[in-house]
């Protein structure tokens, strides 16, 4: 089976790529049931409720998931292409590209995102320190790892959609600044904490939740920038502090892992959060990253151990909120 008609290159929004993705479920004439196990003989994980849910939402499922729907569905061999196009949406793209651009004008001014004077270089890199580093990697058999530590990438900061007339803050309530705890409205003897991506796409240390009583260290510490806008920070007792980043290239797009403090600014959105308040309980907030339209959920909406945290459209749901609050100092 090919998508044939369907040109998943042409949806223009994320509504209409999940329509797409149910026009491929109708032409394959397969159940939930038959997509989860056609899923499982190839080595993916499509639990039928994961593919009814993503069916009946408007927003972009995780890239993971697009895949093994798509070749559950028989259309293997356009998985690259259903790719392409929910990474284009996702970063917020949502017109089609075009065959050809219009050459900009003489007097026009192009902004161009450097070039990389050694593309075989890493963009990011661990922490050399020897000491340090001997001392992780003893901790490494027991789950502890390296903070990211990033250069300066023009090319990272022109990946964002900035809307310059977001607020930030509106003289409602926000959590306290300092040691706190953040735990999913859904699953509160839950914490967000360090842990790794248990698809295994993505090897580094990200936002994952695990029970509270095992969250620590790193301790979570909300850092103001301004009225209701806080770094996440990290604080290990051999890393040091790191803050919460989205990441905005693959393998990982969307996760939240921690960079060094020393390449934490309050002039990146990635690393910048608006606690929002939700509804009447005190505590309760949707976590946004500055200056999108974008707020922190789980993975698959799953309610799961060490299932990662990750950005993605707002939905308004409760999958989407979380409850904040302040910790007695240490």
């Amino acid at each position: 089976m090919t998508t044939g008609e369907l040109r998943p290159d042409d949806a223009t929004d994320p509504a209409e790529f999940v329509e797409m993705l149910r026009q491929l479920k109708d032409r394959s004439g397969l159940t939930y049931r038959q997509l989860e196990q056609r899923a499982a003989s190839t080595g993916d994980v499509l639990a039928r409720s994961t593919a009814a849910d993503i069916l009946r939402r408007s927003t972009l499922p995780r890239p993971e998931v697009v895949a093994a729907f798509v070749r559950a569905c028989g259309a293997g061999d356009q998985v690259e292409t259903w790719l392409r196009a929910r990474h284009r949406l996702a970063a917020g793209q949502f017109a089609p590209p075009t065959p050809a651009a219009e050459p900009p004008p003489v007097d026009a001014v192009t902004t161009v995102a450097p070039e990389d004077p050694d593309p075989a270089r890493p963009r990011w890199f661990a922490r050399p320190a020897p000491l340090a580093l001997l001392v992780v990697l003893l901790l490494g058999t027991l789950g502890a790892g390296f903070w990211i530590e990033r250069r300066d990438d023009e090319r990272g900061k022109a990946a964002h959609t900035i809307d310059p007339s977001a607020s930030a803050g509106d003289g409602a309530r926000s959590p306290s600044a300092g040691l706190s705890q953040i735990r999913p409205v859904r699953s509160p003897h839950l914490c967000l904490t360090e842990g790794r991506d248990r698809t295994g796409q993505y090897a580094k240390e990200i936002a994952v939740q695990r029970p509270c009583t095992e969250a620590t260290p790193p301790d979570t510490s909300l850092v103001p920038v301004a009225a209701g806008m806080f770094f996440i920070h990290w604080v290990h007792p051999v890393l040091g502090k790191g803050c919460l980043t989205i990441r905005d290239e693959d393998p990982g797009r969307n996760l939240l892992e921690p960079w060094d403090e020393k390449n934490c600014s309050a002039d990146r959105p990635k690393q910048v959060f608006h606690f929002e308040p939700a509804g009447a309980t005190p505590d309760a907030y949707r976590i946004r990253p500055d200056r999108t339209e974008l707020c922190v959920g789980l993975r698959d909406d799953d309610s799961a151990v060490a299932d990662a945290a990750l950005v993605e459209p707002c939905t308004g749901g409760p999958d989407q909120v979380f409850l904040v609050n302040a910790l007695p100092g240490k």
